[in-house]
């Protein structure tokens, strides 16, 4: 099993997550999965059906199919995936495709569904002040360093993934 391949769970994993936070569209998946199934003497089913998926729940659906990826089981490793997909979002917010407000609101309703141990209302909250006071962009910059912070390590394996990604949807 190479690391970063279409056989690495990891990896895999990681790209679902940047799949179903947006920081990767249906686009972009067709693309890496055409390069690697161009590069493969056997492609497996899963990444042949993504070359033509219609759609990003499609592509996401393909991905939760694939037998023997890791789950996380400790609240260790939740936290660690639900900082991952913070940290998706976090890169979109950066590259300006939402506004911190957004970026809070879906970070909230992400925790929200996760149910780990990481509370939504630690979003919503900031969120509800940040309304309160009228988007003041001294309060803005202090959450946005503070999230940034926590979310250091999750970043840094993302933006390494995603870099990969885009590597490997352009045939590099």
């Amino acid at each position: 099993m190479r690391e970063g391949t279409p056989f690495d769970p990891v990896a895999v994993v990681r790209i679902r997550t940047m799949l179903e936070m947006g920081l990767v569209g249906l686009k972009e998946i067709i693309a890496w999965a055409d390069a690697w199934v161009m590069k493969l003497d056997d492609s497996p089913l899963w990444l042949l059906e993504m070359c033509t998926a219609p759609d990003v729940a499609t592509a996401v659906g393909l991905i939760y199919g694939i037998p023997m990826l890791p789950i996380p089981a400790t609240p260790e490793e939740r936290r660690a995936e639900n900082a991952d997909h913070l940290a998706c979002l976090f890169l979109r917010h950066r590259r300006g495709g939402l506004s911190w407000g957004e970026f809070l609101f879906q970070g909230g309703q992400y925790l929200d569904r996760a149910g780990g141990p990481w509370p939504c209302e630690t979003f919503f909250m900031q969120l509800n002040l940040l309304e309160r006071m009228g988007f003041p962009e001294d309060l803005v910059r202090a959450q946005r360093e503070d999230i940034e912070h926590e979310l250091r390590e999750a970043l840094e394996r993302m933006e390494s993934a995603h870099r990969q990604f885009e590597a490997e949807a352009r045939g590099a």
